[in-house]
């Protein structure tokens, strides 16, 4: 007798691309969240750490509106005062939340069963 329990199904098989598709969903808003923005000119890491740091000296700012600090870029050193922060601080998470609210879309479209792979290309900020 054949034992059938083992087989894999067309329901499996949809059901692991359906996760990989979220996984490479997933990879590609990370890899857009953390590619860096310009503000004012400026370019900003917007990798994980550099947020956490951003935030940390936005913190600083909104508490001290006297705050100044010297921020490191890849060009060297610059002084940032406390409305600068804030508003690198605003920029940053506005770009992040766009990540994510387009990772949003894309796994919307692909419950609805209308994604392409063409998608995964498109929409995400710059």
């Amino acid at each position: 007798m054949i034992d059938f329990s083992q087989a894999v199904t067309k329901e499996m098989k949809a059901a692991a691309t359906l996760e990989l598709t979220r996984g490479q969903i997933a990879a590609r808003r990370y890899d857009a969240e953390t590619a860096g923005i310009t503000v004012g000119g400026m370019f900003v890491d917007t990798g994980r750490d550099s947020q956490a740091l951003i935030t940390g000296a936005a913190l600083s700012a909104f508490m001290d509106d006297t705050y100044v600090c010297n921020w490191k870029t890849p060009d060297g050193f610059i002084q940032l005062d406390g409305p600068t922060l804030i508003s690198v601080s605003k920029a940053v998470r506005q770009h992040v939340q766009a990540c994510f609210d387009r990772e949003s879309e894309l796994i919307s479209a692909l419950d609805a069963r209308t994604f392409t792979e063409e998608m995964l290309k498109q929409g995400w900020p710059a």
